[in-house]
């Protein structure tokens, strides 16, 4: 099974300020067996505040703030078998922050930190001059996506452990890890907050305030949409940077518009019906077998997505309302499709019937925020299966922001012990067709999940 990460963040002050031995002993309990931290002591944070951050954080409370803290828990980590690393992870150090990262480490060894998770060049050659005895961790912020790139830092340094970037595909992971089997791997099974690469954006994000993804994306006043064939436009070399960015235009109307804008004419009793139908048939014939047609728990009814498989249902009991339109192997197809859709809406009442007869309101909508954070879940737990077949993967990261993962651990460590799939964690929603939707997305996979649900 692999090890299991926490984050140690506090400040040492104030009302984040812990009692660290009951502080460390509440995770143990809790299964962690691994620990990591971020440091930012006076001499930094006295001469360049938060803002500028020796290691990509940017709050007091999400890091340790002064050395006998940073010693204690060092200390009481150690008291209970485990290691603890602490990253080095900012975009850049100048020739003035730079003196300031060499006294840190110099603290690290004081301590008995055990390893430096870093991504940057200078510190790693820094360490390689002073004979650093402790182990080294390549950052996901190095962005390593090719052999090449992990055969450089191997040769050139001693390195323990290599943690991929989260960019990269399970495929090019497995491809990875296999080329190196001596080579010990972290993997994300989680995005970042960042809109960008996570490894070559060198902005300064701030999560709770308006940083430049945000305003970039969210505050332009011209926006131009992607039409679905965009990547046909941009290899276009027929076309000039400035046509290919003209085509782009804000007409273009996903495939659910387009049915709804039938819908709405066939509704108004317009004269030509037959034509609206004909154009309707072809619409849904090209997109009955969508991976993404279904309703999903996680989000509420009028969420775009429900509200697109919405439509979709009803363009499809139009037609069979129609027949006569169809051929018979359509006719089949489009049955089908509307019985599953049928069973996954009646599948998504039923279960959030329930959940309104069985939790009062402000809970029930702290419930759907949390399943709205931990919607990736299932395919959690399988891909961690997946990653369990490498035994020279250690770690897997995956999203556990403002939530605990105990029992969801305690499940997949079950599940990869026994190796086989669990049938009673699968339902319509929220499990077996999401996740089919997004290893689909991964692995070009065909629509498995359909035979399954029409067999039980």
């Amino acid at each position: 099974m692999f090890k299991k990460i926490v984050w140690l963040w506090f400040s040492t002050i104030w009302k984040n300020h812990k009692d660290v031995q009951n502080y460390i002993k509440n995770l143990v309990d809790s299964w962690a067996t691994e620990f990591f931290t971020w440091y930012n002591p006076p001499y930094w944070s006295e001469k360049f505040g938060f803002e500028v951050s020796p290691n990509g954080r940017f709050s007091e409370h999400e890091q340790i703030t002064d050395l006998e803290t940073l010693r204690q828990i060092v200390l009481e980590v150690h008291n209970h078998n485990f290691e603890i690393f602490i990253n080095l992870n900012a975009w850049y150090y100048t020739q003035e922050t730079f003196v300031l990262i060499q006294k840190m480490i110099a603290e690290f060894e004081e301590v008995w930190v055990d390893w430096i998770i870093c991504w940057n060049i200078s510190v790693l050659e820094y360490l390689k001059s002073i004979n650093y005895s402790k182990k080294i961790n390549i950052s996901t912020i190095m962005a390593l996506y090719n052999t090449e790139s992990i055969k450089f830092f191997l040769e050139n340094y001693t390195i323990n452990k290599v943690i991929l970037s989260r960019e990269i595909t399970l495929k090019e992971i497995e491809n990875l890890v296999t080329n190196f089997p001596n080579t010990k791997f972290e993997v994300f099974w989680e995005w970042d907050f960042c809109r960008y690469n996570n490894g070559l954006c060198f902005a300064e994000h701030k999560y709770w305030t308006r940083d430049i993804c945000t305003v970039v994306v969210n505050d332009l006043i011209f926006k131009k949409k992607f039409r679905a064939d965009f990547k046909k436009i941009l290899l276009n070399n027929s076309l000039t940077e400035i046509e290919k960015i003209e085509s782009f235009d804000d007409n273009f109307e996903d495939i659910f518009q387009e049915i709804l804008n039938i819908l709405w004419k066939i509704e108004l009793w317009f004269l030509d019906e037959i034509e609206l139908l004909k154009d309707l048939k072809k619409i849904v014939l090209q997109n009955y077998k969508r991976v993404d047609l279904f309703f999903d728990t996680l989000k509420n009814l009028n969420s775009k997505p429900n509200l697109d498989t919405l439509t979709f249902f009803k363009a499809l009991k139009i037609l069979l309302k129609n027949k006569d339109l169809l051929l018979s192997e359509e006719l089949e197809a489009f049955e089908n499709t509307y019985f599953e859709l049928q069973n996954s809406f009646n599948s998504f009442i039923k279960i959030n019937t329930s959940k309104i007869k069985t939790i009062w309101e402000p809970k029930l909508k702290a419930l759907q925020t949390a399943l709205f954070y931990s919607k990736w879940d299932n395919l959690n737990l399988y891909s961690y299966l997946f990653f369990s077949k490498f035994p020279n993967i250690e770690t897997v990261k995956f999203p556990t922001r403002w939530r605990s993962y105990n029992e969801k651990l305690k499940l997949i460590e079950s599940v990869i012990n026994s190796w086989k799939v669990w049938e009673d964690l699968i339902d319509r929603n929220s499990s077996l067709e999401r996740t089919h939707y997004d290893l689909t997305y991964l692995f070009k996979d065909k629509l498995w999940f359909r035979k399954m649900i029409n067999t039980k």
